[in-house]
């Protein structure tokens, strides 16, 4: 597969297409894009899921390796079935393969055939023990998502109101139908501790509304920010290296609300409403 196509137009102008793999539902295609900056990053979803297609793993395969704990946490997740799960989860696992098989290279150089072959045995090679290893993440953040839905069930103070819907917002946006794969296999670990901060949140609203709500006007003003950074970045020129920090500073809010509302729990490195506001100034 060539990285470019060109043909002659109008005028003697020379017209450039980039070709990349694209994903399509449940289908791969090969598709000459218009603008070079889309290949990354529809390339490496393409290839994910034409990988997934020739190694997946049959649906009973995966769950008869889950103890009775995992498949209790499992089945009140909120994908529609097993099977949308179990290939969810496969496609975060097949990612982190592709990864560790390209050794920080871009997806975009798999590009024949050889090298595709090469690839595609690395990842049939570890599928099996890479998908337990998701399997095993993804219970813990489960568990600690329904411990959380209980907790917001079970409070019922009107003082709290605003804390609550804060909390319920985003407890969503972190646990949903094919969230596993949008987070990726590496990121996955951190949203339970995500989400036993959230509870922790809640356990110390009740002692201190006010402190709480100063703290979330923090976090707010920070996700403001980057909900209008999105927004422009929707309607200009696409910029894979401004889309990365973007999705950067997405978890450097969630690292935020861990220090401010469960400092205990730690976070990986330092962070602020200073910083986050330079990351999303750095990208315009």
């Amino acid at each position: 597969m060539p990285e470019v196509v060109e043909t002659p137009g109008p005028g003697g102008v020379v017209v450039r297409a980039f070709p990349s793999l694209v994903e399509e539902g449940t289908s791969v295609a090969l598709r000459a894009l218009a603008d070079e900056q889309r290949v990354a990053g529809a390339h490496r979803r393409g290839l994910r899921r034409l990988l997934l297609t020739e190694t997946a793993l049959a649906t009973a395969r995966v769950t008869t390796r889950w103890t009775g704990t995992q498949a209790l946490a499992l089945a009140a997740s909120p994908y529609p079935s097993t099977q949308a799960l179990v290939t969810d989860v496969q496609l975060a696992a097949v990612d982190r393969l592709m990864a560790a098989h390209l050794a920080g290279a871009d997806a975009t150089t798999v590009r024949d055939a050889d090298t595709y072959a090469a690839l595609r045995s690395a990842v049939r090679t570890g599928l099996e023990d890479a998908v337990h290893a998701v399997v095993t993440d993804l219970v813990a953040v489960l568990m600690a998502w329904r411990e959380l839905d209980a907790q917001v069930r079970g409070t019922s103070s009107l003082a709290l109101l605003a804390t609550l819907q804060d909390v319920r917002t985003q407890s969503a946006d972190l646990v949903h139908d094919g969230f596993v794969s949008e987070v990726g296999a590496d990121r996955l670990p951190h949203l339970a501790r995500y989400l036993r901060a959230a509870a922790y949140r809640l356990t110390k609203a009740a002692d201190n509304p006010v402190r709480d709500g100063d703290l979330a006007w923090q976090v707010q003003e920070c996700a403001d920010l980057l909900a209008a950074a999105r927004t422009k970045a929707r309607t200009a020129a696409p910029d894979a290296t401004r889309d990365a920090v973007l999705d950067d500073v997405r978890w450097m809010v969630e690292e935020l609300r861990v220090s401010l509302f469960a400092q205990q729990l730690g976070t990986p490195g330092p962070v602020s409403p200073t910083r986050i506001r330079k990351a999303l100034a750095a990208v315009g």
